[in-house]
């Protein structure tokens, strides 16, 4: 039996650009989980009288790039919590990447998008405070070398 190649995500962060050439990363602090989801493409309906078989042919359409979902313990004293609200003020286009180096391998997931939603805060008694940040993805996204 082969052995995985798997990792588990510990050392995994979410990063954004600072702006500059070459970029440097400020990594969002206390973060439990990243989802990137909803990449998806639009299906072209190419069925014509002349389609063989009784079946419908499609192509593939625009790509949608989707968004990442990022979970983390609140501290609204932290700067980069402070960052992820300012950037959803501010509207702004940013690079972001996700960082997969502390877990082993030594490339990140980058690309560039807006934050949707600087935060939906879930107060439990139970776990310690945390916020929900939406990056709404735009463009291609690609695994690069870190």
């Amino acid at each position: 039996m082969a052995e995985s190649t798997g990792k588990t995500g510990r050392g995994v962060s979410f990063q954004i650009s600072d702006g500059e050439s070459p970029p440097g990363w400020i990594t969002v602090a206390n973060a439990t989980t990243m989802s990137p989801s909803g990449r998806d493409a639009e299906e072209i309906d190419f069925t014509h009288l002349g389609s063989t078989g009784g079946f419908r042919e499609f192509r593939q359409g625009f790509k949608d790039p989707g968004s990442i979902g990022i979970d983390y313990h609140l501290d609204p004293t932290n700067s980069t919590h402070q960052e992820v609200l300012a950037l959803w003020l501010s509207g702004d286009l940013f690079e972001w990447r996700i960082n997969f180096t502390d877990a082993g391998w030594a490339y990140a997931l980058v690309g560039n998008g807006f934050m949707k939603n600087p935060g939906d805060i879930t107060v439990d008694v139970s776990n310690p405070i945390s916020a929900s940040s939406t990056v709404r993805v735009t463009g291609e996204t690609q695994f690069q070398p870190v």
